[in-house]
This record gives C-alpha cells, sequence and structure tokens, in this order.
C-alpha cells in the first residue's frame, strides 16, 4: 500500500485527535495530576518543511517531548501533565522565544487551558477555541489563557481577576527573599476589597516583612506571579496589608532562574568539544544556568575561544540523606564575568527534577536559619 493510499481522510484524524483529547480528560478526571492542553498556531502555508521540522523537533524538546498532534488551521496541541497553570504559561513563553530565535518563525498566536474535572469534550474545546479566537485578534504573538473559571484574557482588567479569584481561594503562596533566594509561605487570606488585601501570616513572616517594600504572591491557578506593595504589617497580629497589586511576566520566583551558591564545594569537569577536560567548582546553579570556576583558566580560554560551543559538565549533585546524584548536562558558554563561565545548561526531566530539588533543600536551610534570626530578634 503506497503512503498516499495510507493516509487517514480528514474524519479520522478528527476522531483520533478527539480520542486522544478524551483520554486526557479521563486522566485528569480520575487522578490529582494537572494536565495542561497548549495550543500554538503557526501560518503552516507559507512555512518551509525544513523549518517546521525544527519548530516540531525544539517543542518535543522543550515540552519534554509530550505528544503532539496537528489540528485545524495550522494549530499544534500538546499535553503537558503535572503542570500548573503558572509555570505552562512560562514554558510556553519560552518555546515561543527559543521558536524565533533560533527559527526565525513567530508563532501567530497561542492558548492554552488546565483540564478542569467539569470538563468534557465540547467545554474544553470551546474554551480553547474562545482563547485562540481572542490571541488572534491581539495578534503580535499573543498567548490568551485561563482556566474554567478565570479567562486572564478577558476584557474585565486585572482588578475583576483579583477580587474573583480571592473570594474563592483563601491560601496562597507568599514569597520573599533572604541572600537571593525566595523563601515562601502558605498564607491566608483574611480580605480583599478595593484593591486592598489583607492577608494572615506567621509573626516571624510578619517581623521579616516589616522592613521589606513588596512580596510576591502564587498558585497554581494565577498564570503569572503577583507582584505587591506592603503598606503596613501588625506582628503582634501576624498580619501583612498588601496593595498595588499587579502580574508581572518576568517573575524572580522562578525556579529557574534561582542561582544557589553551594553550601559545600561542587567539583566539576567540562569536557571540551576536542575531547580534553578541564576540571572546576561550581560557584552557583539554577536549572537553566551554572556559573563555574575553572582551575586552569588559560586552557579554559583556549576550549572556548568561540562561544556557543556545545559542551557536557558532569558533577555530583548532594541529595537528601547524604547521597548524590551524577549530572551529565549538555551545555553553552555564554559570557565570562568575574573569573567565572557562565554556561545555559539543557539538562533532561530527570536531572531537572533533582537539581530543583537541591534548590528547595537550599531554601529550606535558609529559612532555618531566618527563623532563628527572627527568634533571637523577638528574645532580644
Amino acid at each position: 500500500m503506497s503512503l498516499g493510499e495510507n493516509r487517514l481522510i480528514e474524519e479520522e484524524w478528527r476522531t483520533v485527535r478527539r480520542g486522544i483529547v478524551d483520554a486526557h480528560i479521563a486522566f485528569a478526571r480520575r487522578t490529582a495530576v494537572s494536565i495542561a492542553v497548549v495550543c500554538f498556531h503557526f501560518d503552516l502555508e507559507r512555512l518551509p518543511e525544513a523549518d517546521l521540522l525544527r519548530i516540531v523537533r525544539l517543542i518535543q524538546e522543550l515540552t519534554d517531548y509530550a505528544p503532539l498532534q496537528i489540528c485545524d488551521e495550522g494549530t499544534l496541541m500538546t499535553f503537558m501533565k503535572d503542570m500548573h497553570l503558572h509555570h505552562c504559561v512560562q514554558m510556553i513563553k519560552t518555546v515561543q522565544e527559543r521558536i524565533a530565535r533560533e527559527t526565525g518563525v513567530s508563532m501567530s498566536f497561542g492558548a492554552l487551558t488546565i483540564i478542569d474535572k467539569e470538563d468534557d469534550y465540547e467545554s474544553l474545546t470551546r474554551r480553547l477555541e474562545r482563547y485562540l479566537e481572542q490571541a488572534k485578534q491581539m495578534g503580535e504573538g499573543r498567548i490568551c489563557y485561563g482556566t474554567a473559571r478565570y479567562d486572564f484574557c478577558s476584557k474585565g482588567g486585572d482588578e475583576s481577576i483579583f477580587a474573583d479569584f480571592f473570594a474563592e481561594h483563601r491560601r496562597v503562596n507568599l514569597y520573599n527573599f533572604y541572600n537571593g533566594v525566595p523563601l515562601s509561605e502558605k498564607v491566608e487570606v483574611v480580605d480583599y476589597k478595593n484593591g486592598v488585601l489583607r492577608l494572615k501570616t506567621s509573626l516571624a513572616k510578619a517581623a521579616f516583612l516589616k522592613n521589606e517594600p513588596f512580596t510576591f504572591i502564587r498558585h497554581p491557578l494565577l498564570p503569572d506571579t503577583i507582584k505587591a506593595d506592603i503598606v503596613q504589617t501588625i506582628p503582634n497580629r501576624a498580619e501583612v496589608i498588601l496593595t498595588r497589586l499587579r502580574f508581572v511576566d518576568s517573575s524572580p520566583v522562578d525556579r529557574e532562574n534561582i542561582r544557589i551558591i553551594p553550601e559545600d564545594p561542587l567539583e566539576a569537569t567540562i569536557e571540551c568539544p576536542d575531547g580534553k577536560e578541564i576540571d572546576g567548582r561550581i560557584h552557583a546553579i539554577a536549572v537553566n544556568s551554572v556559573a563555574i570556576r575553572l582551575e586552569d583558566e588559560e586552557f579554559g580560554n583556549y576550549c572556548f575561544e568561540t562561544k556557543e560551543k556545545h559542551v557536557m559538565i558532569a558533577f555530583d549533585l548532594p541529595l537528601k540523606e547524604g547521597k548524590k546524584s551524577h549530572m551529565r548536562i549538555s551545555a553553552i558558554l555564554r559570557y565570562q564575568k568575574d573569573g567565572q563561565y557562565i554556561f545555559s545548561i539543557y539538562p533532561n526531566h530527570f536531572f531537572k527534577q533533582q537539581i530543583e530539588s537541591y534548590i528547595a533543600l537550599q531554601q529550606t536551610r535558609l529559612i532555618a536559619m531566618m527563623q532563628k534570626m527572627v527568634l533571637n530578634f523577638y528574645q532580644g
């Protein structure tokens, strides 16, 4: 049978697509796993085959090889498990930027949502179609997104979203920074009225926030981090009063952007393109980057006489209970600063989880240090 004769007709393709969507809805209903549905729209009629291949490869790589299918009118759809709305929005923005930078092709528009346990095929596809139409009307590569309850591209504005959201969700994560590392705490929403948010926190956090000008708020159903000004703290009642709430596109809270300085030295080996190796020590590490000081800077200059060279970086990362995970990660040198070599790194899903666990451990350690400082403050 020839390839042409073996192709499914359009009606059968739609049946296959519906079966895939129905399967993900059923999975979301019977489990506690969050599933995001993401749509990218490109002008496929004007897109050369070579560019489409590169785009598909990039989407697969950056979404951890999630299922990908073609829908109507040049839209690519994929599903991402265990992804809350905020993380999914940030990932799609990263995909959009990488595609534009590495292929020169701009995504026309996009949409994403989280499958709700009350969703069926019709309600989910209607919501995605609405977001796609909104994004198309806005143009300039816009991405519209939301949930079954919140449309974050609606014309109601942020104030309407905040009022509805805080009326329904009474617990959120509050973030601030200590030594450059975000410290999070679940806090209770006391009241939201006329742009003023009152939160119930811990005594330690209230004392810490007394000298802070602003704070950050996160929740799995919020697509972006909220930044808010601190207008008053009441330590003896463990309350903080916030105003001027606004969404921020580039959030310092994102774990991908958090650089941790290792508590103990982390020795690393860099495998140069010609097969030679350089030893060094990791000065700071994040999910998407690492800073290394080399033992032999002269040889390092030879190894990286031109930037944008792919290398492999190997090191052992400490985990819980004295265990270690051996990492071997693809990397590209971006720049040198203050004797450090700064690399973008591209860990696979497993290595990324290990780095995130390491960052979380360091955050826990710093939280304990902060709590001790606050305790000493109260004890005089």
